[in-house]
């Protein structure tokens, strides 16, 4: 259904995190329809449903006497009443039970916490881990799925196998004790949800509909092991907000039509339930969806959380962005990036005029006296087929002794990047280049990446390297590292490379190769990308040798439509000798 236009009275998104600009009316904790505690809001101060946060001295000097321990809150996704920081004795994670425990804090808030009681630690009975029945708050559950059961369907087939296997790997907060067992989550979290039972205006009562053994807690601690205790806490303090305290979700009206916050406020639901639930003004919702709710069912929305009382189960937000419909690939992907706080935006004039304007641009003659000039030698790329950055290069040079100069060559972006500019500032902010499926948001200017930088052959560019000396069996001679200029001869792909590997006898026809510059020939790189291949492998067999882990993980490629940008089809990555050579270890998305 297409929606008209509207303008939502907003402010930007650049909202630093953490940052509350809003300070809510009063009642605002009132839970929709609940008369008594709004009534006895007016007589006097609402019973505060969080404990007030420690005071910074207070905070600093129980950390100093080791009352008080930090660490970054995890919450678990699947079972988001459980949530966890690390020990810093590096034993079982300490557990935090429940909303009310992690007082406000999201996950990846960096938190200090008091431990509980002996008596209240979590019990823990390995014999429950695989029939435990979980715990269900009916605050924590999506509106839409409290006083229903799930239809029959949803629990069908349950035990099929999927049809790919996306990154075999699994981390230590699927685990009701923090130590990874993943057994019936799923199964586990779709009974949880099924048991939930809905009373009209109770939509943030807190009690538990099940009891749940498995984190119960003991009066006789002492008659019970050691190891089936888990140490249990609460959160006093916010150390730093590291979550972006913004959500993707829906926007739903109050179930009490009749009650004071109807008028002035709507239900905004995240899809992310370890979030919480979040009142936003009406003035900021589209003009007409207080009469046509039901035309905004399936449209996503970006919530930000500006404040979140101690007396109020429900933090208060402002609506910052419409971004289109619900389960579409663009505008599920703008509320990934927005919820993680990546920076997605276009880089500003300031920042894109810190980089040479006239192209294309050659370096500068000074820099020649102050680098060593590679431009001579048979250097060379291996990326993705479709990369666009190609930011390191490889050089492997036979000497009379039987010895070889391998060379890795580092694209030298600090010569373009002035410390304190405006460029360095955002790079910093940025951090990394966040790779998705069908698109890259990068840390850097494209004209940085993909031209100024980008070892593209036939082309002098600036780069740091670093030269060994080495024996056919990878052992390393000398050393030497320094800015250097290069002159690539050809841009390979793993496939090129992968088939120089296997045929080692064979001339690779020209017409299967990318062009290769006339000082250089494709016999010298076959020959270079060959003596790679052996002195990669007598160095990873030396690693194992040494004690090194191989953990493969599983890789997921799509296939995209060129116009639709919709997947197509996906296939397992397959990792290849050709991956492995110097500097190919880590791997590039294409």
């Amino acid at each position: 259904m297409s929606h008209p236009d509207y303008k939502l009275n907003l402010r930007p998104l650049g909202t630093p995190r953490g940052v509350s600009s809003v300070v809510g009316p009063h009642g605002v904790g009132v839970s929709p329809g609940d008369k008594k505690s709004k009534s006895k809001s007016m007589r006097g101060k609402k019973k505060s449903i969080f404990e007030t946060y420690m005071s910074k001295e207070d905070v600093s000097e129980g950390l100093k006497k080791g009352t008080l321990i930090q660490g970054v809150l995890r919450i678990n996704p699947k079972k988001f009443h459980e949530a966890f920081i690390p020990s810093p004795d590096g034993d079982r994670d300490i557990f935090i039970d429940g909303v009310v425990s992690r007082n406000r804090a999201l996950n990846g808030d960096l938190v200090v916490v008091k431990l509980l009681p002996e008596e209240q630690w979590k019990v823990i009975k390995p014999e429950s881990s695989d029939k435990e029945t979980e715990i269900a708050y009916e605050s924590d559950l999506p509106e839409e799925l409290c006083g229903h059961h799930l239809p029959q369907q949803s629990l069908k087939g349950h035990n099929d196998s999927p049809d790919v296997i996306i990154e075999a790997q699994f981390d230590d907060s699927d685990s009701e004790d923090g130590h990874g067992n993943t057994q019936n989550v799923l199964v586990d979290g779709v009974k949880n949800l099924s048991v939930c039972v809905h009373e009209k205006g109770k939509e943030d009562a807190r009690a538990p509909l099940i009891k749940d053994e498995s984190t119960s807690t003991s009066q006789d601690t002492g008659a019970l092991p050691e190891k089936s205790l888990q140490r249990s806490a609460k959160v006093v303090y916010i150390l730093e907000k590291k979550h972006s305290r913004a959500a993707t979700g829906f926007l739903k009206l109050l179930a009490d039509k009749n009650s004071e916050l109807f008028r002035k406020y709507a239900l905004f639901s995240p899809s992310d339930h370890r979030v919480p639930r979040i009142y936003v003004p009406l003035k900021d919702c589209p003009q007409d969806f207080v009469t046509r709710p039901k035309d905004y069912a399936n449209i996503l929305f970006i919530c930000r959380i500006v404040d979140w009382k101690e007396d109020s189960n429900f933090a208060l937000g402002q609506l910052a962005k419409s971004l289109g419909q619900a389960g579409e690939i663009e505008p599920e992907t703008e509320g990934i990036l927005t919820e993680y706080g990546v920076d997605f935006s276009e880089f500003s004039s300031e920042v894109l005029e810190c980089l040479p304007q006239g192209l294309p641009w050659t370096i500068p003659p000074e820099e020649f006296s102050k680098r060593r000039d590679l431009r001579k030698d048979c250097i060379f790329t291996i990326d993705p087929s479709t990369a666009r950055d190609l930011d390191d290069a490889l050089s492997c040079k036979p000497l009379t002794d039987g010895n070889f100069e391998v060379g890795v060559h580092i694209a030298d972006v600090s010569y373009f990047v002035p410390e304190g500019s405006d460029l360095d500032k955002v790079a910093a902010e940025r951090a990394t280049s966040v790779y998705l499926v069908q698109k890259v948001v990068p840390m850097l200017p494209r004209l940085l990446c993909e031209e100024l930088c980008s070892l593209n052959p036939g082309t002098d560019k600036l780069t740091f390297s670093v030269i060994w000396t080495l024996t056919p069996e990878g052992k390393i001679l000398d050393e030497w590292f320094g800015r250097t200029i290069i002159c690539s001869c050809t841009k390979l792909s793993y496939e090129h490379a992968q088939s120089m590997i296997e045929s080692p006898m064979e001339k690779i026809p020209e017409k299967k190769l990318p062009p290769i510059s006339p000082e250089h020939s494709s016999e010298e790189v076959h020959r270079a990308i060959l003596n790679l291949h052996e002195m990669a492998k007598h160095l990873r067999q030396q690693r194992f040798v040494d004690g090194s882990l191989r953990l493969d993980q599983l890789k997921l490629a799509f296939t995209l439509d060129h116009e639709t940008g919709l997947p197509q089809e996906c296939h397992i990555y397959e990792y290849r000798d050709s991956n492995n050579l110097p500097s190919c270890q880590n791997q590039k998305s294409e």
